[in-house]
């Protein structure tokens, strides 16, 4: 799947169906109108929340994984950034991990702690 605006927002889509809010796996909102913007923000509860998102490679190319759709999910900005292209992360307090899905070809990002 060629990474551009159109194809990210079928993935929303293919996801999260028609709506304007998600988290990600981390847990950041993310809204689908942000696609690309690290700035974009809405107010929640008084507070600014960033909640622009990107396509986010479950295995990252740098460690073999393609741009096919079951490698594609889509994440806040800052839950990519701090990802990079790492298979072994640290978001906040949380540590992740990517592996293999057993018996398949397929990869998952499973939280250790």
């Amino acid at each position: 799947m060629k990474i551009c605006k159109s194809n990210a927002l079928r993935l929303w889509d293919a996801y999260y169906g028609n709506v304007r809010f998600a988290e990600d796996f981390h847990g950041n909102l993310m809204c689908r109108d942000g696609y690309g913007n690290a700035d974009y923000c809405v107010i929640r509860w008084g507070r600014t929340v960033y909640c622009g998102w990107n396509i986010h490679h479950i295995l990252p190319i740098a460690c073999g994984g393609t741009n096919e759709k079951q490698n594609l999910i889509c994440t806040n900005i800052y839950t990519n950034d701090m990802a990079e292209d790492k298979i072994t992360y640290w978001i906040d307090d949380c540590l992740y991990q990517v592996q293999r899905i057993y018996g398949t070809r397929e990869h998952e990002i499973v939280k250790l702690n």
